[in-house]
């Protein structure tokens, strides 16, 4: 994922594999979509140490398709999503504004997980309008054979 510049957006060259590639002064804010855990504010601000509860705002992506690990959900390219019958996935978007931040995140999804760059369309809350943006989330990146078929409820992980 890189900016206009060329330099790789979040420090990253590979969002696939994410490494460190830049120092953190070269850093430059990256919105990320989430649709699991991290869509919970009180969750994403724990992880990410923000002294305040986040401001998310709804979004979607297609393309992808939701399977359980357990009790949490990984993403994964959906392969039968045309155009005629889109695959979408609901979420919310936050922008990462320093390096540190993003290392957080990449800690806690762990190695089962790769930040993967990909259109998000963000959701006016107040006018509901929709605007594309380039960004990026963590999808799986572990065994295929340890998903399972099942929905996300960030409602009944939040009262955990």
């Amino acid at each position: 994922m890189a900016s206009a510049s060329g330099n790789p957006v979040g420090g990253y060259a590979d969002t696939a594999n994410p490494q460190p590639t830049a120092s953190s002064s070269d850093f430059e804010p990256i919105l990320l979509f989430f649709y699991g855990t991290l869509r919970i504010p009180s969750v994403l601000q724990r992880i990410t140490r923000l002294q305040e509860e986040p401001v998310l705002t709804p979004a979607e992506i297609s393309g992808y398709k939701i399977k359980l690990w357990g009790p949490y959900p990984a993403l994964v390219k959906c392969e039968a999503s045309t155009l005629e019958n889109p695959s979408i996935i609901k979420g919310f978007t936050w922008e990462a504004p320093s390096k540190p931040y993003l290392d957080r995140l990449t800690t806690y999804e762990g190695p089962n997980y790769a930040m993967e760059s990909l259109a998000i369309t963000q959701i006016s809350p107040d006018t509901g309008e929709k605007t594309e943006k380039q960004g990026g989330t963590f999808v799986w990146n572990g065994d295929p054979e340890k998903l399972k078929d099942g929905e996300f409820n960030p409602d009944i992980f939040h009262k955990r």
